[in-house]
């Protein structure tokens, strides 16, 4: 295995590891703001995995696609879902910190998924 390989795979864990704990701290604010707002106490926990796992796939999936040679026009298309589903995530975790008027918690809240979109 040379040095390169070993980069390689420290960068995925460091990814994997922030990706992971990102999802995590997501779940609980688009639960709260779910439950703020009304959905149903059996769909409230299924949004952010939802959303998440979109994210994840999209990451995944555009990766492996560029590692194996696949043209920007088939990139394109994956890359913008990707920045969508990032910008929803983003926009789920910070609506209910703005909505009860707590900016700095708004901001706090937005690292995680800024990080995603980063």
């Amino acid at each position: 295995m040379g040095s390169s390989d070993g980069v390689t795979r420290f960068v995925t864990t460091v990814m994997g590891i922030v990706i992971g704990l990102t999802f995590l701290f997501g779940f609980g604010n688009v639960l709260a703001l779910a439950l703020r707002i009304g959905v149903p106490a059996y769909v409230a926990p299924l949004i952010a995995p939802a959303l998440d796992l979109t994210v994840l796939g999209l990451l995944v999936g555009t990766r492996h696609l560029a590692m194996h040679g696949a043209s920007e026009a088939v990139l394109r298309p994956a890359r913008r879902l990707l920045l969508t589903a990032s910008i929803a995530t983003l926009a789920l975790n910070v609506a209910d910190p703005l909505c009860a008027g707590h900016r700095g918690k708004a901001s706090f809240d937005a690292v995680g998924p800024l990080l995603l979109i980063g």
